[in-house]
């Protein structure tokens, strides 16, 4: 992950155990007065939302994983630069990440739209500082970026050499008698 605000890559040895990658499709149920249903019209679309948890590891008896957390503070704070000792202010946007890892997609735009920390207290070094954290991230995918918008022609394609490769792997296996992986 690369925080586009800081400039910095969020990354280390551990990675997500599972990600979830959803968009929501709201639709909207009329109600008509005497009638036994409600029919079905299309509402619209949510924005796609990727979370997971990380969790972060640093065993020693210095600053425990406090570097790493510092980094995902950086992004659930809004910190206004790489090397800005300031704050973010009042009208300061929400933080922006790339991202891609795990979602099948090449690296996207996403607004960071929840971070949180659970630390272990049975992990805290003798200085008082987290050894283990689980980290759990939000991101909500920025659908205005043109980078978003030539990965959605290249999913079209995919979709339309996904539906060909299907259907020869349901050829082959009426052939062989055999289910193809």
């Amino acid at each position: 992950m690369f925080d586009l605000t800081n400039k910095q890559l969020i990354t280390g040895p551990i990675i997500p155990e599972k990600i979830s990658d959803a968009k929501d499709i709201v639709l909207a149920e009329i109600q008509i007065p005497g009638l036994n249903f409600a029919p079905v019209f299309f509402g619209s679309n949510r924005n796609r939302k990727v979370s997971f948890t990380l969790k972060m590891l640093k065993r020693n008896n210095t600053v425990g994983n406090l570097l790493m957390l510092s980094q995902m503070d950086n992004l659930r704070n809004g910190a206004a630069g790489p090397f800005s000792l300031a704050t973010a202010g009042q009208f300061t946007r929400n933080p922006k990440v790339l991202y891609s890892w795990g979602i099948g997609s090449v690296p996207l735009e996403f607004f960071v739209s929840r971070i949180s920390f659970e630390h272990d207290g049975l992990f805290v070094n003798a200085l008082g500082f987290p050894q283990l954290t689980e980290v759990t991230v939000e991101l909500t995918l920025d659908e205005t970026s043109p980078v978003y918008r030539m990965e959605e022609s290249f999913r079209r394609v995919n979709a339309i050499a996904g539906g060909v490769l299907g259907l020869a792997d349901v050829i082959q296996s009426q052939i062989t008698d055999r289910t193809v992986y």
